[in-house]
């Protein structure tokens, strides 16, 4: 009987490995969903500049993230990669809330902008143009609806 435990083990221990770390990774999920308050872990969470470009490229989004901003919620310029200037930035519980934001570096126009609202529990409609004609460098424009900030990237 010793035999045929010990020699079942060694023809199938990569199998009884895969089934212990499911479990393992199973038992910690599990720990984390009930030991955890809701809504205890989120963007307050994420220190400044760890979520970066580099970070956010790959197939997933089809393309490299070039430029990348975010802007806070009192309208100010919080981070952005590379160095980015806020031109205009307006929030109005009746008119549209947006701005421009520029960067010094030129991208290729089959670049794409994209915005995300910060803090945004419903469906915002948003519009983004990307200009980048400019000698200068690369405009993005935005327009929503809300008061709140937003995240904004150019994805090449």
């Amino acid at each position: 009987m010793p035999n045929k435990i010990l020699s079942y083990l060694s023809h199938h221990a990569i199998a009884i490995l895969a089934l212990v770390c499911s479990l393992l990774a199973l038992a910690g999920a599990s720990y984390a969903a009930i030991q955890l308050p809701k809504n205890s872990v989120g963007n307050a969470q994420i220190k400044q500049g760890a979520v970066t470009p580099s970070k956010l490229s790959g197939t997933q989004f089809g393309g490299y993230v070039r430029l990348y901003a975010v802007i806070g919620r009192n309208g100010k310029l919080t981070y952005s990669n590379p160095q980015a200037k806020l031109v205009a930035w307006h929030e109005s519980a009746s008119t549209p809330t947006g701005g421009e934001i520029t960067w010094p570096a030129a991208v290729s126009k089959r670049c794409q902008a994209t915005v995300t609202p910060l803090a945004s529990v419903e469906p915002t409609p948003v519009t983004a143009s990307l200009n980048t004609g400019r000698a200068f460098g690369t405009t993005v424009t935005i327009l929503m609806s809300g008061e709140s900030g937003a995240v904004v990237a150019v994805v090449c």
